[in-house]
């Protein structure tokens, strides 16, 4: 049964332009159904969901808001280390989401959302991230491929 460790406690870091970034000043957790432990350390960095802010609205919402903000802690910890596949680290995103009492369909379009336009990266037989396949800059795909994923995302 997948359940979550301790409790996302942070401070907020003072910076330059806004200051969206916490650091952890706990070690939290996430065990997934299948027995895999998912960790944010102590002293991470995080930003909350990564939602642009023009989808920040009542059916999206803030990066700070909703019950998936203990997910995107993961997420974020995890996203940055890559030692682990983007399709693992994006699933366990919509697994803890559920687990923490997301809708169904709203976790589906969150993990929909991350998988289309989250990072993504191959990792080696070290386990170290190899390459960042996805150039933030330059799109990845034609206008037609990315409505059918947003339709396909969406259930459109």
């Amino acid at each position: 049964m997948a359940r979550f460790f301790g409790e996302v406690r942070t401070q907020w870091l003072r910076e330059g332009g806004p200051d969206r970034r916490m650091q952890l000043l706990e070690n939290f957790a996430f065990e997934d159904d299948n027995g895999l432990r998912w960790e944010a350390p102590q002293d991470s960095i995080i930003d909350g969901a990564s939602i642009p802010e023009f989808l920040w609205s009542a059916a999206v919402g803030t990066p700070y808001v909703g019950d998936y903000r203990r997910a995107t802690v993961l997420h974020d910890v995890a996203c940055q280390e890559m030692s682990k596949p983007h399709k693992d680290v994006h699933r366990m995103f919509y697994d803890a989401m559920v687990t923490d009492g997301v809708a169904e369909a709203k976790a589906q379009q969150m993990y929909g959302a991350v998988r289309i336009f989250g990072p993504k990266w191959t990792v080696g037989a070290t386990g170290m991230a190899e390459a960042l396949v996805v150039d933030t800059d330059e799109a990845t795909m034609d206008i037609d491929e990315l409505e059918a994923a947003l339709d396909a995302a969406l259930g459109e």
